[in-house]
């Protein structure tokens, strides 16, 4: 099985392509650093240059990938949404969205499955999430367009809230203007725990039609 991942430096996508290693899986990463040497194929790129993706990925050009896992993105201040300047905003929108996109438009003809790495964000519309809401909300809608086509299935996963660097940004922030923030501490997963089961619900996503929204924490999965 071949796995693409972006975002393999840290967190999420370091963890993910840990367990897809241990089950033998070829895994191809693009981040800006590679953890893991020769174990993976790997990409140097930064997703906010995102005109330099089609040539960089051009040395993979005759692979067929059988899961795409979009998983880079960034979260921005948590502050109100008169405070974000457009060029803010267009930073997050740059790696959360458009990035996407070109890789999406790369991976499709090469890919049986793409999973883009959303979040409740997107649909909660929570006091100080801003550009990362709104980007996600945005990224929702780019995999439903492209469901309607491209030949393989596309989907958009929430995975919860996990104990990533980007969750202890989040922490710091002022809980009592942003009562999400308590919610968030809440209702965290250890690193560990939470990729595995966003893993699983990864591996379930096919009981839905392409192009839908899933938040893991609303799967029946086995423990």
């Amino acid at each position: 099985m071949r796995v693409f991942i972006t975002g393999i430096g840290r967190g999420i996508g370091k963890k993910l392509v840990e367990l897809y290693l241990e089950e033998g899986a070829k895994v191809y990463g693009v981040g800006r650093k590679n953890p893991f040497n020769s174990e993976i194929q790997f990409i140097q790129a930064d997703l906010t240059a995102v005109e330099q993706l089609p040539g960089k990925l051009r040395k993979w050009e005759g692979i067929q990938f059988q899961l795409a896992i979009l998983n880079a993105g960034v979260l921005g201040e948590i502050k109100d949404l008169k405070e974000w300047s457009l060029w803010e905003l267009n930073s997050i929108f740059q790696v959360n969205l458009w990035a996407n996109k070109v890789l999406i438009d790369w991976l499709s003809p090469r890919t049986g499955k793409i999973v883009a790495i959303s979040s409740g964000a997107a649909v909660n519309g929570n006091r100080g999430w801003g550009g990362y809401a709104l980007s996600k909300a945005g990224l929702n809608m780019l995999v439903k367009l492209y469901s309607h086509e491209i030949p393989g299935k596309i989907y958009a996963i929430a995975p919860g809230v996990i104990g990533t660097q980007m969750v202890q940004q989040v922490l710091e922030g002022d809980r009592e203007k942003f009562p999400s923030i308590q919610r968030v501490k809440a209702g965290m997963l250890p690193l560990e725990e939470g990729v595995r089961r966003l893993k699983k619900g990864i591996e379930v996503l096919d009981r839905f039609p392409s192009g839908s929204f899933v938040d893991v924490r609303e799967l029946e999965l086995e423990r």
